[in-house]
């Protein structure tokens, strides 16, 4: 199984973003979630990456990155949904 590394996470006014160590990017709009959907700007800003995700502290919603990645066909759902991950 192929593994993907986070380089970087970012948003903007209507997404989320995430770009692997390998030039792999997807994203996601936010209208696919209510509590992103409804948040404001300076609270889609307000996330921290873990291990598997991304958390928004102040509306308590998480992506996880191989779902998103998943979900833009570049990569396979494994059990321990580890296929893409960010480490420090």
């Amino acid at each position: 199984m192929t593994k993907h590394k986070i380089l970087e996470v970012w948003v903007d006014d209507t997404h989320v973003y995430a770009r692997t160590t390998d030039g792999l990017t997807a994203n996601y709009p936010f209208s696919r979630w209510k509590r992103l959907s409804s948040a404001t700007q300076d609270q889609r800003r307000d996330f921290y990456l873990t291990y598997d995700g991304i958390h928004w502290p102040q509306i308590d919603e998480d992506l996880s990155f191989e779902g998103m990645f998943f979900d833009a066909g570049l990569c396979e759902r494994t059990l321990c949904e580890d296929s893409v991950f960010y480490e420090k």
